[in-house]
């Protein structure tokens, strides 16, 4: 049983709380069995997975470990009160995965060339990312960019919220001008999400290639973004509401697109 004290336990937790850390080990942590079960149906890159005696009687745990068997991925065990003292949710799971980070960056904009992209900006929220990064795999987004400045995708919160999409959609964090630059380059067009700017999005029409941007949780897109964008769609909303939540407006812009294209 690892202690706390325990090398391994003691990089987890420096892990957990500290971005610059998982940036330069190249690794996120997939709390749970629901992420590392995804981690593994995506054939993610296993570094390190930890496991308490929880795991043997939980009734998906058993399975969870002859898969992680048939790759080669031998856990380690500790404590249920160690484990815990790993996580910040209210019921903590009974492992804890230790997963490569999907490396994604202008390289993979300019090879693979999704025809659509969402951009975001500014947000700060890590559990608000997680939920654009599901929200843009489920309606089909070729992937995400996160402008410098705002939360690091591969926080532990942004990794639950995407529920596993983190492993599929290709993630990248860029700066804002050569992101700009690149998507111009591509001949793409840049469409910022304004409350009561632009466009409503009854009369919008999508076209592709084309990046949608999306500004922070409380502000928006910033002023000088706003401005280097070839259009604007803005979300019509009752008098009485000023503007929806960037998880909200997401969804129904990028559902908007999907369901129009499907037709």
């Amino acid at each position: 049983m690892l202690g706390r004290q325990n090398p391994v336990i003691r990089r987890l937790r420096t892990l957990r709380r500290d971005g610059d850390a998982r940036r330069e080990a190249g690794v996120l942590l997939a709390e749970g069995i629901h992420l590392t079960r995804e981690a593994l149906s995506s054939n993610a890159s296993f570094e390190t997975v930890v496991v308490s005696p929880g795991i043997h009687t939980h009734a998906e745990g058993p399975a969870l470990l002859q898969e992680l068997a048939r790759r080669d991925v031998c856990p380690l065990e500790t404590t249920d009160s160690v484990l815990a003292s790993l996580q910040d949710v209210r019921s903590p799971q009974p492992i804890l995965s230790v997963v490569r980070t999907p490396t994604f960056g202008v390289d993979w904009l300019v090879e693979r060339n999704p025809p659509f992209v969402l951009v975001v900006a500014g947000i700060q929220d890590p559990g608000n990312l997680g939920s654009l990064i599901r929200t843009s795999e489920a309606a089909g987004v070729g992937g995400l960019i996160q402008l410098r400045g705002g939360v690091d995708p591969f926080h532990p919160r942004a990794v639950r919220g995407s529920m596993g999409s983190i492993f599929r959609l290709p993630t990248a964090v860029m700066e804002t001008d050569p992101c700009l630059a690149t998507l111009q380059r591509q001949g793409r067009t840049r469409v910022g999400a304004a409350a009561g700017a632009g466009t409503t999005l009854r009369e919008f029409q999508w076209k592709d290639p084309a990046a949608l941007f999306l500004g922070s949780e409380g502000s928006g897109l910033p002023a000088t973004l706003l401005g280097a964008m070839d259009q604007r769609v803005t979300i019509p909303l009752a008098s009485t509401v000023e503007s929806l939540s960037v998880g909200a407006a997401a969804a129904v812009l990028l559902f908007d697109r999907a369901a129009r294209r499907s037709t």
